[in-house]
Order: structure tokens, then sequence, then C-alpha cells
């Protein structure tokens, strides 16, 4: 696999710590509001289903990254996890009583499973791969990931408790970033398939696959908005440059800019429940910090 810039992003190998808060007053309306800052990184934003709180991770550079829980009424954020390891790329699951994250924990990167009621935690993997990025299917009974078992990422999938895995995309070049579709038919994710990171598309009934994006950058994470009408994702050039944030239609048609392409870096959309809102990653100021904007659309 080519060692470039957006196949580091694929691993998602980051570390980050305790967060400061800033409160949102309302809602954004086409401009970007910062939600979560520094000090240090506050990264990967994922909606609890209630629409008022969002599960991300923190860390100060040099330190391991923690799962914490931001609520919106309160602007007030507390940490979920306190492991030595760092814990990263949380996804939740359609009741929201559990986060499955990524950890470097026991020195192979693996998946967990919080539970949000007894804070007990769950591996899931425990390979010598890297397996990573999970998103859950919308009766929340199984997960997709990427895992690197066989050498280039590639996508599998599982039961929620972690039984029986089974291959999904394993195809020469990277397969990641999977998003499990709110319909429950299909799961968008990133493949250099074509040669260039391009969004596309796995139905599940066949496995049948489509390709969404075909431009000379790079596209990847996905992200449904919750009627299953749009995806965002990240765009960016492959090796020196910024990224920044995209929406199309799930078919692939009306690609456009969601963030402006500036001198810093937006990454990993996350739709609120109610389709509205956008949680994001941006280094705009720095650090990266958790942002929120309105798809205007």
């Amino acid at each position: 696999m080519r060692r470039d810039r957006w196949s580091r992003l694929c691993r998602c190998a980051v570390a980050l710590g305790i967060a400061w808060v800033v409160a949102a007053c309302g809602r954004p309306s086409g401009q970007a509001r910062l939600l979560v800052g520094g000090p240090g990184d506050q990264r990967s934003p994922v909606w609890m289903p209630d629409g008022n709180r969002i599960i991300y991770s923190s860390g100060v550079k040099g330190d391991p990254a923690h799962l914490c829980l931001f609520e919106l009424d309160s602007g007030t954020s507390r940490r979920l996890t306190n492991d030595p390891s760092s814990e990263n790329s949380p996804a939740v699951s359609p009741d929201g009583r559990y986060v499955v994250f990524h950890s470097d924990r026991g020195g192979a990167t693996n998946l967990y499973r919080l539970d949000l009621v007894t804070s007990e935690i769950l591996p899931l993997t425990s390979s010598h791969a890297n397996d990573s990025l999970a998103s859950w299917s919308p009766d929340g009974r199984e997960i997709v990931f990427q895992s690197d078992a066989a050498g280039d990422p590639d996508l599998w999938v599982m039961e929620s408790d972690g039984k029986n895995k089974i291959p999904l995309v394993m195809r020469s070049g990277a397969d990641a970033t999977p998003a499990w579709s709110p319909d429950a038919r299909k799961i968008a994710f990133s493949s250099e398939a074509g040669g260039n990171p391009d969004i596309w598309l796995v139905y599940l009934i066949d496995r049948r696959l489509a390709r969404l994006t075909r431009t000379v950058e790079a596209e990847w994470k996905p992200a449904w908005s919750p009627d299953g009408r749009r995806i965002a994702y990240c765009r960016g050039p492959r090796r020196v440059g910024y990224a920044n944030l995209w929406v199309m239609d799930a078919n692939g048609a009306h690609q456009r800019p969601l963030t402006p392409r500036r001198k810093w870096d937006d990454f990993d959309p996350a739709w609120s429940p109610d389709g509205r809102t956008i949680a994001f990653e941006s280094n705009r100021n720095g650090d990266f910090d958790i942002w929120i904007i309105n798809d205007e659309r």
C-alpha cells in the first residue's frame, strides 16, 4: 500500500486529551461555528441519538487520547475512558447504549465496545493487525470495520459482540472508512481500486460495487444523512495540501463543497439525527477542534 497522506489518514492513529468547551448558541446558518475547543486536539465527533450530546476523542500532544461526551444544553464535557492507551474514532450504536472505538492497548490497534450504562469495555477484535473505523448497522446487530490483516485495509463485518467476522470487500489497494446506510442495504466507503481514493458503494444483497466519485483528488470518510439521501465526505489533495468537506446525493450526483478550501483541514463529518447540522473536526484555529455547520440545501 502506498505510504501517502490519505493512507495515513485511513489508519487514524492520533493522540488526543481533555477539552475546554464553547457552548453553541442556536444553530449555525451556513457558517461554521466552534463547539468544542482545546487545549490539544478534539477529533472524530459522533452524535448521540438524542441529538443533544456528542462523543469525541480528546487529547494533548504526547498524551493518550480519551473518549469524552459533550452536552449541548449545558455546554459541558466529561471524560468517558481513562485507559493509558489512546482511544479514537468512536461510533455510537443506534440505541445510544454502546460506543465502539479503536485503541492501541496491547500493542496492535483493535476494536472495543464501551457500555455507557455499566462502563464495561468489551474487546471486539484481538488480532495483530490494525482493526479500526467501525460503523453500526441500523438495527444495531452488526458492525462493519476496516482491517489490514491481509495487507491493505479491507472491509469486514462482525456481530455487535465481535463474533462471526467475515470479509466484505477485499481488493488490491485500500478499501477503508466504511459507513452503513440508514436503509441497511449498502455501505459507503473509500477505495483505491480505481487508482485514486474515491467514494464507492457496496450493495449487501449481492455485493455489487458502484463508484460515486471520480476526481484527481482523494475522497474518503463518507457519512450518510439520516434520511439516506445525501453523503458528506472529505476531499483533498492526495499528497500535499488541505482537505475540506463536500456533500453529494446518495447516487453521486450534485457534488458540492460544504466548507471552503483554505489553509487548514476539515475532517470527519457527522450528521445530527435531525439531518440539519454536521459536526466535524478542523484545525483552522491551530489544534483540531469540533465545529458544526448547517447544510443549507
